[in-house]
C-alpha cells in the first residue's frame, strides 16, 4: 500500500524540526557555557600545618598565602583546560583576603572580602556547573586532622539531619541546595576520607597526611599543584555523573559549642532548640537557610 505523498513530506519536515531543536539546544548549551566555581581554604593547602603559616599576624603567613594562590591557580588553569568558560574563585578562608589578586589566574573573577552572605560560598548559585573545593581541612574533632575545625574553634560538632559533617559538608550541602555538583575537593588525607562518605562520586586529591594536628607527610608544592590540576580536569569530564548532595527537608542543624554561655547566646535566635547544655538544634526549611543559620552560631560563639 503506498502511502499519499503528504505523509512522507509531513515526516521530513518532523525530522528536520527535531534536528534543528537539537542544534537549537546545542547553541544555547554553548552559550550558556561551563560555569565553575572554586572555593578556597588554606588550612589544606600542600606545606601547611601551623597556625603561623595560615594568620597575618603569623611570621609564615606569606609563605601559606602564596602557596593557597598557587593551588588556586592550578585549578583555575585546570578547569580551563577541561573545557570552562568561565571560573570564579572564593577566597574561603579567615579573613577571606589572602589570595593575592594580582598573581590570580587573570582569566579567573576574584571574591574577596568579609563579611559575605554567604561565606565560603559567596557567589554559588543555579548556573553553576561543577563545586570545587581547595585547601580544605577535617571537621571539627578528627584525629590526625591537620588544623582541624568547623569554621571556628569553638564548634565541636555540626550535624546536618543527624549526620556530623565539617565545613566541606555544609558547602556541598548549600551548592545541592542549587543543584550543582561538588566534583573535586583537595586537602589532607582526613578531609578528603571524609567528604568521599557524604559527596558521592567526588574527586579526592590528598596533598598531605596528619601527624596529630599540626604536622604533616606533605606533598612537594609543585606535586600537589599538578596532582590538582590532574584530578581537575578529570573530575570535570565526568560531572554529569556526579550527583550534587541533596538533603530531605526540614534540614536539621545541630551544633555543639565549647561552653553553656556559647549556647546561651545562640538561644536568642527565634525558634532554637536547646537540646543539651552545649548543643543546640535547629529546624530550617531548607539547606539555605540552614546554611544561614550555621555561620550565625559560629558568629555568636566566637569571643
Amino acid at each position: 500500500m503506498r502511502l499519499p505523498e503528504r505523509i512522507p513530506n509531513m515526516m521530513r519536515t518532523v525530522s528536520t524540526l527535531l534536528a534543528l531543536a537539537v542544534a537549537g539546544h546545542a547553541v544555547l548549551a554553548q552559550q550558556r557555557g561551563v560555569k565553575v566555581f572554586i572555593s578556597v581554604d588554606m588550612e589544606g593547602i600542600a606545606g601547611v600545618v601551623s597556625g603561623n603559616q595560615t594568620g597575618a599576624s603569623g611570621p609564615d603567613y606569606s609563605f601559606g598565602r602564596r602557596m593557597m594562590t598557587a593551588e588556586a591557580n592550578a585549578a583555575v588553569a585546570a578547569a580551563f583546560d577541561a573545557g570552562a568558560t568561565e571560573v570564579v574563585v572564593n577566597d574561603s578562608h579567615g579573613s577571606m583576603i589572602n589570595l593575592q589578586p594580582d598573581q590570580m589566574d587573570r582569566r579567573a573573577t576574584l571574591i574577596t572580602g568579609s563579611p559575605k552572605p554567604w561565606g565560603m560560598m559567596q557567589g554559588i548559585d543555579s548556573t553553576y556547573a561543577a563545586v570545587i573545593f581547595i585547601g580544605y581541612h577535617a571537621q571539627a574533632s578528627t584525629a590526625d586532622g591537620v588544623l582541624d575545625h568547623t569554621y571556628t574553634g569553638q564548634l565541636k560538632a555540626v550535624r546536618l539531619n543527624g549526620r556530623e559533617v565539617g565545613e566541606y559538608g555544609l558547602n556541598a550541602a548549600l551548592a545541592g541546595h542549587y543543584g550543582v555538583p561538588v566534583v573535586l575537593i583537595s586537602g589532607d588525607r582526613a578531609v578528603t576520607d571524609q567528604a568521599k562518605g557524604f559527596i558521592p562520586g567526588v574527586e579526592p586529591v590528598a596533598v598531605k597526611e596528619g601527624i596529630g594536628r599540626t604536622a604533616a607527610r606533605t606533598l612537594h608544592p609543585e606535586e600537589a599543584r599538578e596532582r590538582i590540576a590532574g584530578g581537575v580536569r578529570a573530575a570535570l569530564a565526568r560531572r554529569a555523573q556526579i550527583v550534587p548532595v541533596r538533603l530531605s527537608r526540614p534540614v536539621a542543624l545541630e551544633v555543639e559549642v565549647t561552653n553553656t554561655a556559647q549556647a546561651d547566646a545562640a538561644m536568642m535566635v527565634p525558634a532554637m532548640q536547646r537540646v543539651a547544655p552545649r548543643t543546640v538544634k535547629y529546624e530550617a526549611p531548607d539547606m539555605a537557610v540552614a546554611y544561614r543559620v550555621s555561620r550565625l552560631i559560629a558568629a555568636l560563639a566566637t569571643p
